[in-house]
């Protein structure tokens, strides 16, 4: 399918609770809204897809004719996206998030063997 994406929109995770999972949030400079009824989650799924599927890196599009016909997959290696630049900066925010986030799993897991 073109837009396989489409197939997953409007799906979300939940936990064992059955709560919904808030869905992740894209960086401001990834920049959706290419293609029909595109949204974030639709390009997070594509994303997510792109990184699973290939070695080669992820660029978004870089061609300009996908503003004027968003409904054409010019470069089927990437998601329908606008190009866009990872920074330094970029990924030392992230490393920082990932820091933070492991350091409330070890937390979490500490409390959890000291109450037992």
């Amino acid at each position: 399918q073109l837009f396989w994406e489409k197939r997953l929109q409007g799906l979300s995770a939940s936990d064992v609770t059955e709560q919904i999972i808030k869905s992740m949030e894209l960086p401001k400079g990834l920049q959706g809204r290419v293609g029909p009824g595109s949204t974030d989650d639709t390009l997070l799924s594509a994303v997510a897809s792109a990184l699973h599927t290939s070695s080669t890196p992820i660029t978004g599009q870089l061609s300009a004719a996908v503003e004027k016909n968003p409904a054409v997959w010019l470069n089927t290696s990437q998601p329908l996206c606008k190009a866009f630049i990872v920074t330094d900066e970029d990924i030392r925010k992230q490393e920082e998030r990932v820091h933070q986030v492991r350091k409330k799993l070890e937390e979490a897991l500490m409390a959890d063997i000291l109450s037992r």
